[in-house]
């Protein structure tokens, strides 16, 4: 492409499923720096907490239903025209 310039046919695009942003792996590490140092220094309330936290955390994410999101064929197309047109990825 970067040597004959875009081709004068338009590619098919088809409907992808992408997963949405989330916080689960932040919060989860928060709770295990909490639970390492609770664990280095011998306090157990805050590990039974730290380790309670994170499991809560897990759970709430591995039952949640709403973790993927669609993106239309035509919101593709609109994305990788504006790329091609702009010389620049479309997430920009």
């Amino acid at each position: 492409m970067k040597r004959r310039g875009p081709s004068a046919a338009e590619p098919v695009y088809e409907t992808i499923e992408v997963p949405r942003n989330s916080a689960t792996g932040f919060v989860v590490a928060f709770f295990a720096v909490v639970t390492g140092f609770s664990l280095i220094w011998y306090i157990w309330w805050l590990v039974i907490f730290g380790f309670l936290a994170i499991l809560v955390t897990v759970m709430v994410f591995g039952w949640s239903e709403n973790r993927q999101r669609e993106i239309p064929a035509n919101e593709m197309a609109r994305m990788e025209r504006g790329r091609l047109s702009l010389g620049r990825p479309a997430w920009r």
